[in-house]
């Protein structure tokens, strides 16, 4: 058993960490987009950009492992829930620190809110991808256990 769960909670563990990676640099250029967008001198550093990343890995750890495990139900409500988190946080976080974008009108403001509309598709693909990579990854381990393998023979 012990075999078999280290595997899987890797599998979880790559998959989120691979996806986090992606999604969070992907979150961290629209950020730079609505800094340029504004029209303000951007200060990101790279102390932001990990603690960046690491936030979009810590709300799907526990989706993927629930995936890679098997509990497709858990991870779906863990994934959820990271994700709303994220979700939240890619609303309010602009809002409270880029006015100007919004005052300015015009195209200036289109693009503004294109870029901000992209946060929630990469948060929502981020989710549905993990779910999806820890499954995968967990499937090519086999199956959970070896008496499942001779429970279905028998019931076949």
């Amino acid at each position: 058993m012990i075999r078999q769960l280290v595997p899987r909670l890797g599998a979880g563990f790559l998959a989120a960490l691979v996806l986090a990676l992606l999604a969070g640099g992907l979150a961290r250029v629209l950020m730079r987009l609505l800094v340029v967008l504004s029209g303000e001198e951007g200060r990101f550093s790279l102390t932001g950009t990990l603690g960046i990343l690491a936030v979009f890995a810590a709300m799907t750890v526990p989706g993927a492992v629930a995936a890679a495990l098997g509990a497709r139900r858990t991870s779906r409500v863990l994934l959820a829930l990271g994700a709303a988190v994220l979700l939240f946080q890619s609303v309010v976080i602009p809002l409270q620190e880029d006015r100007t974008a919004f005052a300015a009108g015009g195209l200036l403001q289109v693009l503004t809110v294109v870029v901000l509309a992209a946060f929630p598709v990469v948060i929502v693909a981020q989710a549905v991808a993990t779910s999806r990579l820890a499954a995968a990854l967990a499937r090519r381990l086999g199956p959970a256990s070896p008496g499942v393998r001779e429970r279905v023979a028998v019931v076949r």
